[in-house]
């Protein structure tokens, strides 16, 4: 017997511009994070590439605003000897705060679907993006499990509310 189920795959977002701007790190969401303002996530992914506070605070939101200006800064800081151990929870750990301190991106990630996330780029980043399809996309793959924990939690809210109002 034939199968009639349709089947929907959701297409790949394959770059974080135009419509799915939202993504970059570049966009401007100010956050909040680990007490101290910045005016995106790029400025305060670069500010904990450095153990020293002056170093960090030039990336604060009252001096910084500029996303490739951060990252420019960036690559003069004094690099903190573990850097490679813990960029990775630092980078998951800014992203989440970007999507759960702005309901309206969060509300827009969720909208991706099950769309693989692609952070395609073309000044070489094969490690956080992707380039001519080669890389590692962590930070596409860090977005995507933001989305499936937001999600998650969003169903979970949305029992419990039933379950006060008695329709559960």
């Amino acid at each position: 017997m034939l199968n009639t189920n349709k089947v929907y795959i959701s297409p790949q977002i394959l770059a974080f511009r135009g419509k799915y701007a939202f993504l970059s790190n570049f966009y401007h969401a100010p956050i909040l994070y680990q007490n101290h303002r910045y005016a995106n996530n790029e400025a305060a992914f670069q500010a904990q590439k450095t153990i020293f506070v002056r170093e960090q605070q030039q990336f604060y939101f009252a001096y910084l605003t500029n996303p490739a200006e951060a990252k420019r800064l960036g690559s003069k800081v004094t690099l903190r000897p573990d850097w490679n151990q813990v960029k990775m929870r630092y980078m998951y750990e800014i992203c989440f705060a970007k999507f759960s301190q702005h309901p309206d991106l969060m509300q827009a990630l969720l909208e991706t679907g099950n769309a693989p996330l692609v952070e395609g780029n073309t000044w070489g980043d094969r490690y956080w993006g992707c380039v001519d399809g080669f890389g590692e996309n962590h930070l596409g793959i860090i977005l995507m499990d933001i989305r499936e924990k937001l999600r998650l939690n969003q169903m979970d809210f949305s029992k419990m509310i039933m379950m006060v109002e008695g329709r559960c």
